[in-house]
C-alpha cells in the first residue's frame, strides 16, 4: 500500500538539508521505492513530505540510509516521522515539475546550498 511520509526537522538549516541530501546521494541515486520528495520551510525548520510504494521501504531507506548519513555528519535534530496510507493523487501538471526543480532555493546547485560532495 502506497504511503506518504512526513518528517517534521527541528532547527535543520538549509546547509545541512543540503548536506543530508548530497551525502546519501538520493538525488541521482534514489531509493527503489520513493515516488516523490518535496520540501519545505516551517517556523521550526523543515518539514519533508515523500510517496512511498510501501511503508517498508521508506523504515529501510531510515535504517540504511538516513539515520547513517545524519550520523556521519553529525546533524542531530528532534524528528517527528508520521506514516500514513495514501489516500488519494491529483497531478495534473505532472510533466512541467522537472522545469520548476532548478528554481527551487533547495535544488542541487541552487545559489547558496551546499557544494556537492564528489
Amino acid at each position: 500500500m502506497s504511503v506518504i511520509t512526513t518528517l517534521d526537522i527541528t532547527d535543520m538549516t538549509p546547509q545541512e538539508y543540503r548536506a543530508v541530501l548530497d551525502h546519501m546521494g538520493v538525488e541521482t541515486r534514489p531509493a527503489a521505492g520513493i515516488y516523490l520528495h518535496l520540501t519545505t520551510t516551517m517556523s521550526f525548520g523543515f518539514r519533508i513530505v515523500e510517496l512511498w510504494d510501501r511503508k517498508e521501504g521508506f523504515e529501510q531507506f531510515l535504517e540504511k540510509r538516513l539515520a547513517p548519513a545524519t550520523q556521519e555528519l553529525g546533524i542531530e535534530r528532534e524528528t517527528q516521522i508520521t506514516v500514513t496510507p495514501l489516500h488519494n493523487l491529483f497531478a495534473p501538471r505532472l510533466d512541467e515539475l522537472p522545469g520548476l526543480v532548478p528554481s527551487l532555493p533547495g535544488a542541487s546547485g541552487a545559489l547558496g546550498s551546499a557544494p556537492r560532495e564528489r
